[in-house]
């Protein structure tokens, strides 16, 4: 395979041109595109193609697979033998992701070869050039009849170059325009990606700072709780023991929000794990009430439930937080004087579990986030209670890792209802 002389490029490829040649120029480009284009696009198959290429490309969040799914598209697209996908890395000018599709070759062995020296070329020439229409004129220069290379480019930065071959001296000519529209759809994609990655990598960061800080906190709370239950053993006849009572209640309750933090952040970046036992619901529900009836008789709520005598197999301890972050929200988001009911049941071989409340009510504008981490959908109410935001983001991330479900209704001044669903087998 023949190309034009690589090592230099003549001073005549890089020549100015003047305002008139250049609109000239730029008008046959224009032309002959559309003409191609046009071609190509009247056969209905190729169309169906390119939109179902362009919108899987757009959704792609990785580099390494937008390379492969760019190489097998435009083979298919161009009919050539091979694609060659490089995408570089300005900061140490070396090609950071490479992916190369071909379909019937002969002469592997070669073209192989043949695809490595242009890319040990294009790097060294990379390593001095940083003007874009320098670039630009550059892949040009070293295309031949048998072998397309065009740039990544948009908005003046390089992302990397598209590379096709096929052994037919009419290849280039046939196929130039065609290939030209799509580099800068793919750099803008690049781009995209790009943003995603550094907003992911962001997010980690702080996702694994503030589980860290949650953390640290436990320790010296732990002490706060446990010295708080000996004073108060030690003074159980004496005036200081509602005091006592309220430090510690207080202190638990702190320690089961910053516990929430922590495996909502750990569930961030890997799945919860599940220790499945077999238990009662009924059972644990009801310790539940138990735990947080200073919080109902605070607000004078009438709580009534209806549960069924059954056991199920679950992580218990995961069931817990479920009907505590339910149980708790229920209680700070409802009116004084308020009511709930709960009740569960068997159905379709799964456990449902559903709690009601008189309460604030959830606006339809907020429906979509009402599950997000550190969702706050009332925030003038939660100003005046205790809450962390991550209670229902939690909730989803249980029965998720069940293989269960959780949904809920709601309308605004009138109240709230929730449900979950996990299935009776493991």
């Amino acid at each position: 395979m023949t190309h034009k002389n690589r090592e230099l490029i003549s001073e005549e490829c890089f020549k100015d041109l003047s305002k008139d040649e250049l609109v000239k120029s730029l008008e046959l480009a224009r032309l002959e595109t559309f003409k191609y284009v046009n071609k190509f696009l009247e056969v209905e198959e190729n169309w169906s193609f390119i939109n179902l290429l362009l919108k899987k490309l757009n959704s792609i969040k990785e580099k390494n697979k937008l390379c492969k799914t760019i190489c097998d598209g435009f083979l298919k697209l161009t009919n050539s033998k091979v694609c060659c996908c490089c995408l570089f890395n300005q900061d140490n000018s070396t090609i950071e992701f490479k992916k190369i599709s071909y379909e019937g070759l002969t002469r592997k062995k070669e073209l192989m070869n043949f695809i490595d020296s242009i890319n040990c070329e294009c790097v060294k020439f990379l390593e001095k050039a940083a003007d874009v229409e320098y670039i630009s004129k550059y892949f040009k220069s070293i295309s031949g009849k048998e072998f397309i290379i065009v740039p990544i480019l948009y908005s003046k930065i390089f992302w990397g170059y598209l590379m096709l071959i096929k052994e037919d001296s009419n290849f280039y000519q046939e196929n130039i325009h065609f290939v030209n529209i799509f580099p800068e759809h793919i750099a803008l994609i690049l781009e995209n990606i790009s943003l995603y990655q550094e907003s992911e990598k962001q997010n980690k960061h702080k996702i694994e700072f503030l589980a860290g800080i949650s953390h640290e906190f436990k320790t010296p709370l732990n002490a706060i709780i446990g010295f708080t239950e000996i004073l108060g053993s030690k003074n159980k006849n004496s005036e200081n023991v509602k005091y006592t009572q309220n430090i510690l209640q207080s202190a638990k309750h702190l320690l089961t929000l910053i516990e929430d933090i922590l495996d909502v952040s750990k569930s961030q970046y890997k799945s919860l794990e599940l220790n499945y036992s077999i238990f009662s619901p009924k059972n644990e529900t009801i310790q539940i009430i138990n735990t947080l009836e200073a919080m109902i008789k605070e607000k004078n709520i009438d709580l009534s439930y209806t549960l069924s005598d059954i056991r199920i197999s679950a992580d218990v301890k995961r069931f817990r937080q479920l009907i505590y972050n339910l149980l708790s929200n229920a209680i700070k988001f409802n009116k004084q004087n308020g009511k709930i009911n709960i009740f569960n049941y068997i159905k379709d071989d799964k456990f449902f579990f559903e709690i009601m409340d008189t309460g604030d009510g959830i606006s339809k504008r907020n429906y979509d986030k009402i599950f997000d981490f550190f969702s706050q959908v009332n925030r003038s109410q939660l100003k005046r209670q205790l809450g962390s935001g991550v209670g229902l983001a939690l909730c989803k991330m249980i029965t998720d890792a069940h293989k269960g479900e959780i949904s809920f209704k709601s309308q605004i001044k009138k109240g709230s209802s929730f449900w979950f669903s996990l299935p009776l087998d493991k």
